[in-house]
């Protein structure tokens, strides 16, 4: 009786690919790439405004692979209030940074700047800076 050489040939096929696909998902857990912080605008100039609640929009994404996490958020100004919708951010997705200011609670006006600051896993930025600029105007004038 002859062996079936297709038989063999399955055999050891299989084998190999096997082990072909076992190496390559270790390769790709070994070599994951690291989070990446992507926040867009880095900055926003309002212009002139008149002395009122204002309310801003960022958006941070994760252009590296593997999950983002941000681990603080905040301000150089107390008032000036900054809240992120998700502390882990997957590979490719982004989460909503909104960030107001109230001018009239410390009757503020004229030239001001104020910048956020969002510390993360990031190793390359471990904090990112976005920032915004806004001349309000003195109320009465």
């Amino acid at each position: 009786m002859k062996p079936h050489k297709h038989r063999l040939f399955s055999i050891q096929s299989l084998i190999l690919l096997g082990l072909v696909v076992i190496f390559g998902l270790l390769l790709a857990a070994c070599s994951d790439a690291p989070p990446r912080i992507v926040v867009e605008p880095a900055s926003q100039d309002l212009g002139e405004r008149p002395q009122e609640f204002l309310e801003l929009t960022y958006t941070v994404r994760n252009e590296g692979g593997s999950p983002l996490q941000i681990q603080k958020v905040s301000t150089s100004c107390e008032c000036t209030k900054a809240t992120l919708d998700r502390d882990v951010i997957p590979p490719g997705e982004s989460a909503q940074l909104r960030v107001t200011l109230d001018p009239i609670e410390d009757n503020m006006y004229g030239n001001i700047l104020r910048v956020i600051y969002l510390r993360s896993n990031d190793p390359e930025t471990p904090e990112a800076e976005v920032e915004f600029r806004v001349f309000i105007r003195k109320p009465g004038s």
